[in-house]
């Protein structure tokens, strides 16, 4: 069995929080990712637009373009006012080859960023419906050649195990997840049973770690998410404390079709890029290898 490992250039250039990695070149970013062994890339903000100057970025490091995150506002609008938006950002990912669209819900009661407490909690959210629109955008996506992952978010109004069951169940199954395990374990869940629950509905991983030490000395009253981020509440598989020996031992029970993502967002000033790179690929090649499972990435040619 062979899965596609990638990695997200969040963790050198930081999407949200402006001057997190600002200064590192884009080329110093896929030089890092490739030379770690990892076979694709998610897009950020140093990413040109046009997907003939993505693909020109890429080829000279041996990557793949693998998707990039979608901002949307389901939450206060119907799918015929989304739709623009997100046609052509699938329309984009299309161009590059890509399988899956990430959703990530920034409309109404999503919180985070520098402006509200970790203990922020967003009101509730009309489920129902909110489900109804989304099913109905992810049929709209599918039927250009995409697959809509929902991403549940930390102080996001799909953050919890238990919103999650409710989302999924409320949804089409053309709404996919997106498996976040540094959002459940800040969430206070267990990434491993929503997986389970969840593995015939889930199109992308994003394997992200996190420092239980640094959790425990954040007064989430006045922390915000941007503040955990900068304090090192995330790492990389490999240098944190969760175990991610289930999604090894599930995937080489049950296949998995989709990307898997290393996915950490830091202060690139306190943990270096590259040696996070490597950290995270050495540990998730580890991994895989004792279950007999082979990662496509540039590990193969050394």
């Amino acid at each position: 069995m062979t899965v596609r490992l990638g990695i997200s250039p969040i963790g050198w250039t930081n999407d949200a929080i402006a001057d997190l990695g600002a200064d590192i070149p884009l080329e110093t970013c896929l030089g890092d990712a490739a030379g770690a062994g990892f076979a694709g890339v998610e897009l950020g903000r140093q990413f040109p637009h046009a997907p003939a100057e993505v693909q020109s970025a890429l080829a000279p490091f041996g990557l793949v373009p693998i998707t990039a995150w979608h901002s949307g506002y389901l939450s206060e609008r119907d799918v015929d006012a989304e739709w623009p938006a997100a046609l052509a950002h699938a329309k984009r990912l299309k161009a590059l080859g890509c399988n899956v669209m990430v959703y990530g819900e920034c409309g109404a009661g999503a919180e985070g960023g520098a402006d509200a407490p970790l203990s922020r909690r967003p009101p509730d959210l009309a489920l129902f419906p909110y489900a109804r629109r989304l099913s109905g955008l992810a049929c709209r996506i599918a039927a250009i050649g995409l697959k809509l992952v929902y991403h549940h978010h930390v102080m996001h109004p799909v953050e919890t195990a238990s919103q999650i069951d409710a989302l999924m169940e409320a949804s089409d199954p053309s709404v996919q997840l997106l498996l976040d395990t540094g959002h459940l374990a800040l969430a206070g869940d267990d990434y491993a049973a929503v997986m389970r629950r969840w593995w015939s509905r889930i199109g992308h991983i994003h394997l992200k770690d996190i420092r239980r030490a640094t959790l425990e000395t954040m007064d989430r009253t006045t922390t915000t998410f941007d503040d955990g981020v900068r304090l090192g509440m995330f790492t990389v598989p490999g240098d944190g404390d969760l175990d991610f020996a289930p999604v090894a031992e599930q995937i080489a029970q049950a296949g998995y079709g989709g990307w898997i993502v290393v996915e950490a967002e830091q202060d690139p000033k306190n943990a270096a890029p590259a040696v996070m790179a490597n950290t995270a690929f050495a540990y998730i090649t580890r991994l895989f290898d004792a279950l007999g499972i082979k990662l496509e990435g540039h590990h193969e040619d050394r």
